[in-house]
C-alpha cells in the first residue's frame, strides 16, 4: 500500500510505501548482492544494457509471517513457480511485446497484493518501471502490451501511481511515460496517457534535460507542454491545453522559472529551418494565450534571472528569433494587439513603420538594449546592435544628445592631456621630489597642472570603477568594446601611484608618469567612435592587436629567451686568456655583447628587425656553431614569424573589415547608454525618442496606446502584399507643417545641423571592403 501526493507543477511525490514481499521476491533481493557497480549515466533504455538486480532494501509484509487472514487459513497464497511474474520476465514480455506472456498479470498482482511499482519490479538505478520499458519498445508507433499494463494498474488501485512514475537518477531524474510519449511524437499514446491520469505538469530536470557547454543534453523546459511546442509538435500543445481530462497551464514553469516562450527562445539557433520552426510556434502560444485568457500577458513572464522570453533571446544571442519578436506585425484582427510593428504608411518599396519600444529602450530597468550592450556575451551582439528599430534609436540618442555631449568630453581630454604633456614636460629637473614652491609664475602654472592632471586622474579612476562595479564585463565583453576602459583604468592607476611615489621623495615617479602619458595619448583613439571611418580603423587595430599581436609576442618571447639563453651559455665557455692581445680584445668585446640574458635578448631583437651584426664575433671558441645559432635565429624570427605575421594581420584585416562597421557601432551604443546613465532622470524623460501613439484596440475594447518609435525603411520584397496601414495617406504629416512654419537656422545652429546631417549621412555610408593586393588597386 502507498500514500502519495502530488505537488503542482511536479511528479507524484512518495510519502509513505508499504511493499508485499514473499518467496520469489525476496529471492529478487538476494540476486543482487553478487552484482557489481553500474555506470553514472545509464541509458534510458537499451538492449544491450540489462537492468541492475541490485535492488535497495525496502520495508514489506512478508506472507509467511502474517497471521490468519480472511479466506486463505492463514497460509500464503500457493502459486504455481510458472505464474510467478519478476521484473525480468515483465521486461521481457513488455519489449517483445509479448502480451500472451503478461495474460496472468493482474492475477498475480491480485493474488500476490504486489503493485507494479514495487521496488522489485524497478531497476534501481534509473527508477525505469515495466511501462517506461514498454514506452521505449514501440513499433510502427505501438505496444500492445501498454494497455494491459494500464489496464491491470488500474484493476490493483495504482494506475495513477504507475502512470507518473518518473526516473529517479539524477541524469534522467523526472522523466515520465507522458514526456516519452511526446519525445516518441505518438499522439495516440499522448492521450491514452492523459486519459489515465498522467500528470500533464511533471517535471524532467534531470541532468540530460539541462543546459550543458558540453557533452550531449537537451533542454526543452522541463514541462510536456514546452517538449511538445520545442519539438514542433502542434496538434499535442493543442491537445495539452484543451484535454478534458487536465489542462496544461500556459504560464506554468519550470526549476528555472522559464515558461514554454522561454523554452522556444532557448532551443533556438539561428538556423533557416530551426528559425521558421520556432518563430511558428512562437506565435501560436501567444494566439493560443489569447484565446485561453485575454488578459494573459505570457510574453511578460519573468524567469528567475529577470527575463522575459525577449530579453533571453537578446542575452542569449538569439539572432533571428530577437528580429522575429521585435519586428512581428500580425494581420489578423483579433490578434493585432499581440504585434510590436505597426504599418503606419506605405507608398511602393517606402515603408514607415511604427515599433513597440516598450522593453526595448533603456527608460524601462534592464531593456534589452541594455541587456545585449552589457549583460550578453554572445558572440553575435554586433549584429543584434543593427536590428532595426535598435539602430535608429540609438542613432537618435547620438543626435540627440550624446552626439553633443560625446564631442564636449573630446574636446575636454584633448585640453587634459595637452596640460598634462607641458606638465611633465616642464618638471623640475634639479633636487629631490616633492619640490618646493618657488613662488614664481612658471613654478605657480607648473603646480596648478599638477593639480588639475591629478584631479583628472582621480575622476578616471572614479568612473572606471563604476563601469566596472555597475557592468561586471566578462572577459569576453572587455575583448569586444571594453578595450579602452581597460586603458583608461590603467592610466589613472599608473598616475595616481606617480603622485604617491612623488610625495614619498622617489624619483621612480616620473617612469609611472611617463607610461601613464603614453597611454593616456593611446586613448584618445577611444574618441574615434564619434566618426565611422576613424571608429572602425580603430576597431581593426584592435582586433589585429587582441588575435594576431599577442599570438606572434608568445611565439616571439619563446625563441628569444631559448636563444638567449643558449648563447649566453656558449659565450660563457670561451677562454679567459690569450695571449695575442689585439684577439683578446675582440673576444672581449664579443662576449661582453652577450654577456647576459638581457644584453643577449636585446642584440637578438636587432636581428628580429633587421639591424644585427653577424662580423664582430670571429674570434670565438664556438664561432661556426655560435654563427648557426644566429642564422637559425634570424630564419625563424626574421623570415618565418614576422611574415607569418604579416599574412595574418592581412586576413585579420579581411575577415574585420565586414564586421568592424557593427562591432564600432556597437562600441558607439556602449557610449550612448553610459552617457545617457549619468544624466538626471527628468532630463532622461525630457530626451525620450519616440511618442505615445495609438495603433488600435485592446480585447477588452480599449484604446491599444503604446510607446513607439518610427523607423523609415525601403522593402523592395514587399511587392504585392497587402498590409494593414494606420494612415491611408503617405508622409510626416506633422514634421512637413512644422517645416512650413520654420525656417531653417543659420549661423552656428545652421552649422550644427549641417554636420549632424553629415554625420548621419557618413553613418549610414557602406562600409567598402578593405583590398590588400596590390592587383586590387590597379
Amino acid at each position: 500500500m502507498a500514500d502519495s501526493d502530488s505537488e503542482d507543477g511536479g511528479s507524484p511525490r512518495r510519502r509513505f510505501s508499504l511493499e508485499v514481499h514473499d518467496k520469489d521476491s525476496l529471492a529478487a533481493f538476494a540476486k543482487g548482492e553478487k552484482d557489481g557497480k553500474r555506470e553514472a549515466k545509464p541509458p534510458m533504455d537499451s538492449a544491450l544494457q540489462k537492468e541492475n538486480d541490485n535492488i535497495p532494501p525496502t520495508i514489506g509484509i512478508n506472507f509467511d509471517f502474517l497471521g490468519p487472514r480472511q479466506g486463505n487459513g492463514g497460509k500464503a497464497p500457493d502459486i504455481d513457480p510458472k505464474d510467478v511474474y519478476t521484473r525480468d520476465r515483465i521486461f521481457a514480455a513488455v519489449a517483445n511485446e509479448d502480451t500472451e506472456d503478461l495474460a496472468g498479470l493482474e492475477n498475480y498482482l491480485r493474488k500476490t497484493m504486489k503493485k507494479l511499482t514495487n521496488s522489485e519490479f524497478i531497476d534501481p538505478d534509473t527508477g525505469k518501471t515495466c511501462l517506461l520499458k514498454a514506452m521505449w519498445n514501440l513499433r510502427n508507433g505501438r505496444n500492445d502490451t501498454i494497455p494491459i499494463l494500464l489496464e491491470a494498474a488500474k484493476n490493483t488501485g495504482h494506475l495513477e501511481q504507475l502512470v507518473n512514475a518518473a526516473y529517479t537518477n539524477d541524469y534522467y531524474h523526472g522523466q515520465t511515460a507522458l514526456h516519452i510519449a511526446i519525445e516518441r511524437r505518438n499522439f495516440p499514446l499522448v492521450k491514452l496517457l492523459m486519459e489515465n491520469e498522467a500528470n500533464v505538469h511533471a517535471c524532467a530536470d534531470g541532468l540530460f534535460f539541462q543546459q550543458k557547454k558540453r557533452g550531449c543534453s537537451f533542454y526543452f523546459g522541463e514541462l510536456p507542454l514546452s517538449l511538445a511546442a520545442c519539438t514542433n509538435q502542434l496538434n499535442i500543445v493543442h491537445y495539452l491545453l484543451n484535454n478534458q481530462h487536465r489542462r496544461a497551464d500556459l504560464a506554468a514553469k519550470d526549476s528555472h522559472g522559464n515558461t514554454v516562450l522561454h523554452a522556444l527562445v532557448l532551443v533556438a539557433d539561428d538556423t533557416e529551418e530551426n528559425t521558421e520552426i520556432i518563430t511558428h510556434m512562437y506565435d501560436e502560444i501567444l494566439k493560443k494565450s489569447v484565446q485561453m485568457d485575454p488578459q494573459m500577458k505570457l510574453e511578460n513572464q519573468y524567469n528567475i534571472e529577470g527575463l522575459t522570453p525577449m530579453k533571453l533571446a537578446a542575452k542569449t544571442g538569439k539572432l533571428e528569433l530577437l528580429k522575429h519578436i521585435i519586428r512581428r506585425e500580425i494581420e489578423e484582427p483579433e490578434y493585432r494587439h499581440l504585434s510590436r510593428k505597426f504599418t503606419e504608411w506605405t507608398y511602393g518599396p517606402v515603408h514607415t513603420s511604427l515599433y513597440d519600444i516598450s522593453s526595448v529602450d533603456t527608460h524601462e530597468p534592464g531593456s534589452v538594449l541594455e541587456t545585449i550592450v552589457f549583460k550578453s556575451n554572445a558572440y553575435n551582439r554586433h549584429k543584434m546592435i543593427i536590428l532595426e528599430p535598435l539602430n535608429q534609436l540609438l542613432q537618435e540618442k547620438w543626435d540627440c544628445f550624446a552626439g553633443k555631449i560625446f564631442y564636449l568630453k573630446f574636446i575636454l581630454y584633448i585640453l587634459y592631456m595637452s596640460i598634462f604633456t607641458a606638465t611633465a614636460y616642464h618638471r623640475p629637473l634639479e633636487g629631490q621630489p616633492p619640490f618646493p614652491l618657488q613662488g614664481t609664475v612658471k613654478d605657480n602654472v607648473r603646480v596648478l597642472g599638477e593639480v588639475i592632471i591629478m584631479f583628472g586622474g582621480v575622476y578616471i579612476f572614479i568612473c572606471q570603477i563604476i563601469y566596472f562595479w555597475k557592468r561586471r564585463p566578462s572577459l569576453q565583453i572587455l575583448m569586444m568594446d571594453g578595450y579602452f576602459e581597460v586603458l583608461f583604468f590603467l592610466q589613472a592607476t599608473l598616475l595616481l601611484c606617480s603622485g604617491i611615489i612623488y610625495l614619498a621623495g622617489n624619483e621612480a615617479y616620473v617612469a609611472l608618469m611617463v607610461f601613464s602619458l603614453v597611454i593616456g595619448w593611446v586613448d584618445m583613439l577611444y574618441y574615434t567612435r564619434g566618426f565611422q571611418q576613424t571608429g572602425i580603423y580603430s576597431v581593426m587595430i584592435q582586433k589585429t592587436i587582441l588575435r594576431d599581436m599577442l599570438r606572434f609576442l608568445l611565439v616571439y618571447i619563446v625563441f628569444l629567451f631559448g636563444f638567449a639563453a643558449a648563447l649566453v651559455t656558449l659565450i660563457g665557455e670561451a677562454p679567459q686568456e690569450v695571449k695575442n692581445s689585439t684577439e683578446t680584445g675582440e673576444k672581449e668585446e664579443a662576449a661582453s655583447s652577450y654577456s647576459g640574458l638581457y644584453i643577449t635578448s636585446l642584440e637578438l631583437f636587432k636581428f628580429t628587425i633587421g639591424m644585427g651584426d653577424l662580423e664582430f664575433n670571429e674570434n670565438l671558441k664556438f664561432k661556426h656553431f655560435f654563427m648557426f645559432l644566429l642564422i637559425l635565429y634570424v630564419i625563424l624570427t626574421y623570415v618565418l614569424l614576422l611574415n607569418m605575421l604579416i599574412a595574418l594581420m592581412s586576413e585579420t584585416v579581411n575577415k574585420v573589415s565586414s564586421e568592424s562597421k557593427s562591432i564600432w557601432k556597437l562600441q558607439r551604443a556602449a557610449t550612448i547608454l553610459d552617457i545617457e546613465r549619468f544624466l538626471p532622470r527628468f532630463v532622461r524623460r525630457k530626451l525620450r525618442c519616440g511618442r505615445c501613439l495609438t495603433v488600435g484596440k485592446t480585447p477588452d475594447g480599449k484604446t491599444d496606446e503604446r510607446w513607439c518609435f518610427r523607423v523609415e525603411e525601403m522593402q523592395w520584397g514587399s511587392f504585392g502584399k497587402s498590409h494593414f496601414s494606420l494612415n491611408e495617406e503617405p508622409g510626416d504629416k506633422e514634421n512637413a507643417k512644422l517645416s512650413s512654419m520654420y525656417k531653417r537656422p543659420k549661423g552656428w545652429s545652421h552649422w550644427v545641423t549641417r554636420a549632424q546631417e553629415r554625420a548621419r549621412e557618413e553613418e549610414q555610408m557602406p562600409l567598402n571592403s578593405v583590398s590588400t593586393s596590390p592587383s586590387d588597386k590597379v
